[in-house]
C-alpha cells in the first residue's frame, strides 16, 4: 500500500500506550481490523493529513469541496466513480474496493482546524 502521502508527525500520546512505529511500519497506518458484523471486510485505520478534496470547476458539480472520511465502500456498486482511487493505495478496483475500507480515524480533529463556514461541501467516499 502506498501510504506515504498520509504521513503526519505525531507523538506517542496519540494512542496511549502504543507506539506508532511499533504498531505499523507504514506511515499513517494505525491498524487493520475485521469485524464479525462486516464479514469479508477489512478496515484499515489511518491518520490523515486532510479529509478535504477540491473538486475541479470543470466537473459541473454545484460544490467545490468534498469531505472524505474514508475510502472504499461495502455497498459494492459496480458503477461507482470512486473505484479508481483504490489503485493509488495498491488495492484493486474490484473486490478490494468493496472489502478493503480505509478509515481516517482523525477526520474530526483534522476538520476542526479548517474554516468551513462559508463552504458548500459534499460528503463522499473518495479522497
Amino acid at each position: 500500500m502506498r501510504w506515504e502521502r498520509q504521513k503526519i508527525d505525531c507523538d506517542e500520546g496519540t494512542l496511549p500506550g502504543l507506539s506508532l512505529n511499533e504498531l505499523a511500519p507504514i506511515p499513517g497506518h494505525l491498524r487493520s481490523i475485521s469485524l464479525p458484523s462486516f464479514s469479508g471486510v477489512t478496515f484499515h485505520e489511518v491518520l490523515a493529513k486532510s479529509v478535504l478534496n477540491q473538486v475541479p470547476p470543470s466537473s459541473g458539480m454545484p460544490f467545490r469541496w468534498s469531505i472524505n472520511p474514508y475510502r472504499g465502500c461495502s455497498h459494492a456498486c459496480v458503477y461507482c466513480f470512486a473505484r479508481g482511487s483504490h489503485r493509488y493505495l495498491d488495492f484493486d478496483t474490484g473486490s478490494d474496493f468493496d472489502s478493503q475500507i480505509v478509515v481516517k480515524t482523525n477526520a474530526a480533529e483534522v476538520l476542526a482546524g479548517q474554516h468551513l463556514f462559508s463552504m458548500r461541501l459534499f460528503t463522499c467516499a473518495n479522497t
